[in-house]
């Protein structure tokens, strides 16, 4: 997992299933909508894979129905392994990087590690912004994870 000195948070979550079946709902841009509302995430570039439209390279939207300012951008899959993306055209974002790390457990659980570090251009905000991505992720995993049990 890559560190920087930016401001992060760091969110830890076990799921109740294999790695294979963790890593697919989490690669699915379609999930965050479940994970995230009322955010609606939705894909606007496809990959160049047409098996995963949803992996390197695709571009996904979020926001509230059709305002939806943000854009990120898959700039990493390695199967069952990790996912990273990164926020593009948006001139308040100085620096972004997220990342999601899957390690199989002993127990046939998947612990998912996900680091976001975010530099806003407004001094102060992106530690503000942080604590709030925190608690949104922390309630959107544990809903996916009983989405499994």
């Amino acid at each position: 997992m890559s560190k920087t000195n930016y401001p992060h948070i760091v969110i830890e979550r076990n799921f109740p299933a294999p790695i294979e079946q963790v890593f697919e709902l989490l690669s699915k841009h379609a999930t965050y909508n479940q994970a995230f509302a009322p955010i609606q995430v939705e894909r606007v570039k496809d990959s160049t894979d047409a098996n995963h439209p949803d992996g390197l390279g695709s571009i996904r939207r979020l926001g509230f129905g059709p305002i939806k300012p943000l854009q990120e951008q898959i700039t990493l899959v390695e199967v069952n392994r990790c996912i990273e993306y990164k926020i593009i055209r948006n001139p308040l974002v100085k620096y972004h990087l997220g990342r999601l790390d899957f390690q199989s457990l002993d127990d046939g659980s998947t612990q998912v590690t996900y680091r976001i570090d975010l530099q806003l251009r407004v001094p102060g905000l992106s530690k503000i912004v942080l604590a709030q991505l925190n608690q949104a992720i922390k309630l959107g995993f544990s809903k996916l994870s009983r989405s499994f049990i």
